[in-house]
């Protein structure tokens, strides 16, 4: 495999990803981590402490439209140079790759007198999603021979990445027996960052037998860049500095969460929560590196390795090639650059039946009336640069034991239209445990999966009542 195919190939499986089990911990009151999906959900504890750095830890792998397997598989009918082609002819720029992940760091909360609940704490957030170059990528793999008059356009080049600290509190209100509210309040503290995602610009090759080549190449109205922050330029990367950033990077944003719950009676109920509405301005230890401008050129069989001209003088071709290139088109790189970024916005929403066996009792609250399954379906959605990324779930939630919660579901998204995942939640005393996962069906063949997932917690829950 040659060099371009090689970068090629580092493009197309760079889709690798983390993210959090938002279908599985959506809307489960007995976990306080379904606060962080939904300030407004219903609580049904007292508090809560998170045992530091384990009470959530979680990774998900995720690719749109290809895997691994799709292209390193082993068979006897073709070579991976021809799954690789076929993979660039399959892919769009509306592909993509996310990677999402969360730490918490620490995690507690507490009910007032007043029965309001209030949790806070401290987590760290992983958050990139990168698209296809389609254009670029055909441009690299196949070269630009058969796409005479194509322009290929530059915008194609669309990534985004965030690594924040996350410091908030939030409070859960019950205003009737029916109708629960909540909002949290977030500072952010930006670890790093990395935006290339306002590209624009075309490269066209013509055909021009008559003119001075055969071949003639327009870059025009090329404009673009990438802006990093929290790290200065790509050759002053260090770990510690990034770590330095949770705290006292210089790169600061704020941001709301709000939601709701609402039980239409004692089976049907509804809920909805918008997340992340907030920014973080990025001006400490900031860099961009930046490119604009036009350029024409002639030729495919370039003169090598100089020219000579009528007086035997020899002229540097190349020389004179890069001076032309560099009068017209401008590429560069600044420190000190200021730019704000919008934080991914959530909004995801929930129906719900309850059924089975009736509860008399209801320790938090004796007057409520609950059942004892759960079943229903869950919509997801986040604003990305270039899209929406949605997902529909279908859940059942069914209670084992006193002290054994399961959920299973079954979810529909960008990645798998069969995406089936559980959660296990055992509570012994005040330790509570949970594990969960997402396609399991892909678990016999990893490298074939398009998404496959893990989280597990360990924590403290407790009732005063």
């Amino acid at each position: 495999m040659n060099c371009r195919k090689f970068l090629y190939l580092l493009v197309l499986l760079t889709s690798a990803g983390v993210a959090a089990q938002y279908q599985q911990l959506y809307d489960t009151d007995y976990l306080p981590q379904s606060l962080l999906l939904n300030p407004g959900n219903k609580v049904d504890f007292d508090k809560h402490l998170g045992i530091p750095l384990l009470s959530g830890v979680g990774v998900q792998a995720a690719t749109r439209n290809v895997s691994v397997y799709d292209i390193f598989q082993v068979n006897e009918r073709d070579e991976i140079n021809e799954r690789i082609r076929a993979k660039v002819d399959q892919l769009s720029n509306r592909d993509y790759a996310v990677l999402h992940q969360s730490l918490e760091i620490l995690s507690a909360g507490f009910r007032t007198r007043k029965g309001n609940y209030i949790s806070f704490g401290w987590y760290e957030e992983l958050d990139a999603i990168t698209y296809f170059p389609k254009d670029v990528a055909t441009l690299a793999y196949e070269g630009n021979q058969q796409h005479l008059g194509y322009a290929f356009k530059a915008s194609d080049i669309k990534a985004r990445a965030e690594m924040v600290s996350v410091f908030h509190i939030g409070m859960n209100k019950k205003v009737n027996e029916h109708f629960s509210i909540g909002g949290r309040f977030k500072l952010y503290s930006g670890m790093f960052s990395a935006e290339s995602t306002h590209n624009s610009g075309t490269f066209t090759t013509y055909l021009t037998p008559d003119g001075n080549n055969y071949y003639e190449h327009r870059l025009e109205n090329i404009n673009g860049g990438l802006k990093i922050a929290g790290i200065g330029s790509f050759e002053e990367v260090s770990e510690s500095q990034i770590l330095q950033n949770s705290i006292f990077g210089g790169n600061y944003g704020v941001g709301i969460d709000l939601g709701f719950s609402y039980d239409f009676n004692e089976r049907w109920s509804v809920s909805g929560s918008l997340l992340d509405l907030g920014f973080i301005n990025y001006r400490s230890r900031t860099y961009e590196y930046y490119g604009n401008g036009d350029f024409d050129f002639d030729g495919i069989e370039f003169i090598f390795p100089s020219v000579v001209d009528e007086n035997t003088v020899i002229r540097p071709y190349w020389t004179d090639l890069e001076e032309e290139f560099d009068e017209n088109m401008n590429f560069g790189e600044r420190a000190d650059v200021s730019y704000t970024l919008l934080r991914p916005v959530k909004l995801m929403g929930g129906l719900t039946y309850s059924f089975g066996e009736h509860l008399k009792c209801n320790c938090l609250d004796p007057e409520e009336n609950r059942y004892r399954f759960k079943t229903g379906l869950q919509a997801m959605a986040i604003k990305r640069p270039g899209s929406i990324q949605a997902g529909l779930t279908a859940f059942l939630d069914a209670p084992v034991t006193s002290f054994l919660n399961t959920k299973l579901t079954y979810g529909i998204d960008s990645f798998t239209y069969t995406n089936v995942g559980f959660l296990i939640s055992a509570k012994i005393r005040s330790f509570n445990v949970y594990l969960a996962a997402d396609n399991l069906l892909s678990y016999s063949n990893i490298a074939d999966s398009n998404t496959a997932s893990f989280q597990i917690c360990f924590q403290l829950i407790s009732n005063t009542k």
